[in-house]
C-alpha cells in the first residue's frame, strides 16, 4: 500500500512539473532579451524625421562630410575651456580605442581592433574639418558616428585637444564667445 502511495505521489510531482512548464511558455528563456528590436554594433542610429526642426528653428539635416573636410582652420579659439571640454570628451569617447595619448593603444586592442594613431604624421597633415568629420559622421571603415554624442562645438572642442596631443595648438587666452549655433544637437543627442 505504501508503494503504490509513492508511485501516485511521484506521477503527481511530475504531471503537475509539466503543467506548470507548459504554462510558463517561455521557451527559449535564455533568448528572451537577445531578439527584439535594438541598435547593433556599428549600425547607424535611427535617423531623424525628414525636415525636423529644432526649437531654435534649425533644421537637423546635416550638411554634407565634404562641406567640413576642407576646413582648414578650427572655428573655435583653443582655449583653456575648450580645451578642457575637448579632453572630457575625448575620455569618454576615444580613449577606448586611440588611448589616452592618442597613439592607438587604447583597451579595444585587446579584442583585436588596431585604431589610428592620431600623433602619426599622416593624421596630422590633416585638416582640422577633416579631423571635425570624421568625428561627426564617422569613418569610411571602422569608427562609428559620435554625432548623437558631441555636439558640434564639443567635435571642434575634440579636434582642438587632438592638435594639443600632437604638440599644436598653442592655447590662446579666453574670450567672451557670442551666442552661435553651428549645429543644433546637444552632447547628449537631445536637440536644443
Amino acid at each position: 500500500m505504501f508503494m503504490t502511495n509513492v508511485k501516485y505521489c511521484l506521477l503527481l510531482v511530475l504531471v503537475s512539473g509539466l503543467f506548470s512548464v507548459s504554462k510558463a511558455n517561455a521557451f527559449p528563456w535564455n533568448f528572451d532579451m537577445w531578439i527584439q528590436p535594438s541598435i547593433l554594433p556599428y549600425e547607424e542610429p535611427v535617423a531623424y524625421p525628414q525636415l525636423s526642426v529644432t526649437e531654435h528653428g534649425l533644421r537637423i539635416k546635416p550638411l554634407p562630410r565634404e562641406d567640413f573636410e576642407s576646413i582648414t582652420i578650427n572655428p573655435t579659439p583653443a582655449t583653456p575651456g575648450s580645451l578642457a571640454h575637448g579632453e572630457k570628451l575625448f575620455n569618454r569617447y576615444c580613449f577606448v580605442c586611440h588611448g589616452k595619448e592618442g597613439k592607438g593603444d587604447g583597451p579595444v586592442i585587446k579584442r583585436g581592433f588596431y585604431p589610428m594613431n592620431l600623433t602619426s604624421p599622416a593624421v596630422i597633415a590633416r585638416t582640422n574639418g577633416y579631423i571635425y568629420s570624421y568625428i561627426r559622421y564617422g569613418g569610411k571603415v571602422m569608427m562609428p558616428s559620435y554625432r548623437e554624442s558631441i555636439s558640434s562645438q564639443g567635435a571642434w572642442d575634440v579636434v582642438n585637444y587632438v592638435r594639443k596631443l600632437q604638440g599644436n595648438p598653442k592655447t590662446e587666452p579666453e574670450k567672451p564667445q557670442e551666442n552661435t549655433v553651428q549645429e543644433n544637437t546637444q552632447e547628449d543627442g537631445s536637440s536644443n
